[in-house]
């Protein structure tokens, strides 16, 4: 089994695609842990609306390549297309933060919002394995 943690990110319908993304990422992988949900105000000129962002660690039976493809499906049938990221709307973002511990985005360096939802997660779980 392959752990991963997740950044979801919404300013559009913000808690009701954050939940809806979480019930169907719950169709394929087992959500073991999630960070709080933070309100953030949008990097850039690009996005009108403020996000919601929020870190999952899932167990994954699948490769990454594959775990992201349902990702990405995810975030279509939410809505989440070119036009919408011109418009400035954000139905969903999943991304790939750490798989099996490796880290896979510069995200987690980069942003602060990303690294307190996600140290939330791993803080809890070295807490557990001391």
């Amino acid at each position: 089994m392959n752990t991963a943690i997740v950044m979801l990110g919404s300013n559009f319908q913000k808690e009701q695609n954050l939940e809806r993304a979480k019930e169907m990422l719950s169709e394929f992988f087992e959500i073991v842990d999630q960070s709080k949900i933070l309100l953030t105000k949008p990097i850039g000129n690009k996005y009108k609306n403020d996000f919601l962002n929020q870190a999952l660690k899932l167990y994954s039976a699948d490769i990454a390549t594959e775990t992201q493809k349902h990702f990405k499906h995810i975030e279509d049938l939410l809505g989440r297309s070119p036009l919408t990221s011109m418009m400035g709307d954000v139905p969903i973002d999943i991304d790939l933060i750490f798989w099996n511990g490796q880290k896979k985005r510069g995200d987690y360096d980069n942003y602060d919002f990303v690294k307190e939802c996600v140290d939330e997660i791993l803080l809890r779980r070295n807490k557990f394995e001391n």
